[in-house]
């Protein structure tokens, strides 16, 4: 989770900073006019500790209520991932300074884990935070807070002298605001809240070789140059005769297609996933937008600066990403030729952050290609008879004409479906020889395929 605020976000680290210090030494004051400097001190950290971690870990979210919650069933997970420890160093200040201002260790662990588990509830559940709350941050964010009582158990050994603890009617007086809190958290987890087990992966994927490796980081840097670093590459073999190399980046993934490198696509977690610092901000060129024009100039210089091959020629599109959410615009170019949709694409999508969150790039050449003998009227006449349709059943959806690849031939298409009901018809036809490939009948609700 922290990585993701750090980057690109310095100047909201600076605030969180100096918020963070303003309410220590607010703290500080108001403590010393009661008690000694040095508890004093330790009080104003401790709050500092606080304050910190809740400004982090409830910043730029989407906006938009999950109630859930995800579930990892393997604890130790976490712990080894550099995410996972960095959250845990997160929140040993909390647990140290808590237990030396109160010289209650178990008082310091028993607020920590109420702090944290109330940090991943309003995450779930409030709409001005509204991230991604899961059991790893718990785990991380409670174990850590759980080492800083224990650090301040063994310093405050050490520091016997220095003062008294929190006193009975002091502890008495904090549960009593405490009990709420653990009431209202417990209510959101029992009714609001659904807990949603993560799936580990069925099955162990082959690592990429060195080669499949080389490939797929030479096209990150052509993407993103200087940005980053891909991790765990792994080759794919799809079982229809295509293949891909796919490799983590941070808040996302990349994928090659493999053995022809001619497809490129990345993804990066958009604000709408709550999670929203990831995207990718294009130096000098992301800013903050609320239109589909801004996102279509963010998109183009983007595209004036990485990807030329893609513009000439080619009609650029803009559209939203969802007509019911403003999740973002999706900016495409692609090229036809007498009518035929050609292979090359640049898709990008654009997030209101003006970050980038989805791109696809194709970098073809015009094929050559045989000649077309089969119209649209004839193209839907042997779809009907293919699956059995009357001519006039169903709602036929918009055809597609464009040039793919089939064996290794360059051929022209046509992409046809129907909605019958709640089956949705599909098949493509061979625009030169009339034969008919990938054809599927799958059954919809609402107006999309049913899982």
């Amino acid at each position: 989770m922290i990585k993701a605020v750090f980057q690109h976000h310095l100047a909201f680290l600076a605030v969180a900073i100096a918020v963070t210090v303003a309410v220590g030494m607010v703290v500080f004051l108001l403590a010393r006019r009661r008690t000694g400097s040095t508890k004093a001190v330790l009080n104003g950290l401790w709050a500092s500790s606080a304050v910190g971690p809740a400004i982090l870990t409830s910043w730029s979210g989407s906006g938009v209520m999950t109630y859930t919650c995800a579930v990892n069933p393997d604890v130790t997970q976490v712990l080894q991932s550099t995410q996972g420890q960095l959250n845990l160093v997160l929140f040993i200040p909390y647990g140290l300074f808590a237990a030396l201002a109160t010289r209650r260790p178990l008082f310091a662990a028993a607020t920590g884990l109420l702090f944290t588990a109330a940090i991943e509830t309003a995450q779930a559940t409030m709409p001005f935070i509204s991230r991604l709350c899961d059991t790893d941050d718990l785990i991380t964010n409670s174990l850590g807070a759980c080492i800083g009582a224990a650090l301040g158990a063994l310093v405050a050994r050490r520091l016997h002298g220095s003062g008294a603890g929190a006193s009975r009617p002091s502890v008495r007086r904090t549960l009593a605001w405490v009990t709420p809190a653990v009431v209202l958290i417990a209510v959101g987890w029992l009714a609001v809240i659904d807990p949603v087990r993560v799936q580990p992966p069925a099955a162990e994927v082959p690592s990429a070789t060195a080669a499949q490796t080389a490939a797929i980081n030479d096209a990150v840097t052509e993407a993103f140059p200087s940005a980053f670093q891909p991790s765990n590459a792994f080759y794919t073999d799809n079982a229809d005769g295509t293949a891909s190399v796919t490799a983590s980046l941070p808040g996302g993934f990349a994928e090659l297609s493999w053995p022809d490198r001619e497809r490129f696509t990345a993804h990066f977690s958009p604000a709408s996933n709550g999670e929203g610092t990831q995207a990718y901000r294009i130096p000098g060129i992301s800013h903050p937008i609320t239109t589909a024009d801004q996102a279509k100039e963010i998109a183009t210089a983007y595209a004036d600066r990485y990807a030329p091959w893609a513009k000439p020629g080619a009609e650029i599109t803009v559209r939203a990403i969802d007509d019911t959410v403003n999740v973002g615009w999706m900016v495409e170019w692609r090229r036809w030729k007498n009518d035929v949709l050609m292979p090359m694409r640049l898709s990008i999508a654009i997030e209101p952050s003006g970050g980038l969150i989805d791109l696809i790039a194709r970098n073809i050449a015009d094929p050559r290609l045989p000649p077309a003998k089969i119209n649209e009227a004839k193209a839907w006449e042997l779809f009907d008879q293919h699956h059995k349709l009357k001519p006039g059943q169903g709602t036929r959806q918009q055809p597609i004409y464009l040039a793919q690849r089939r064996n290794g031939q360059w051929r022209i298409h046509w992409l046809l479906s129907i909605r019958d009901g709640n089956t949705l018809y599909s098949a493509t036809v061979d625009a030169t020889d009339a034969s008919i490939h990938n054809q599927t009948t799958i059954p919809v609700q609402d107006g999309a395929p049913s899982q």
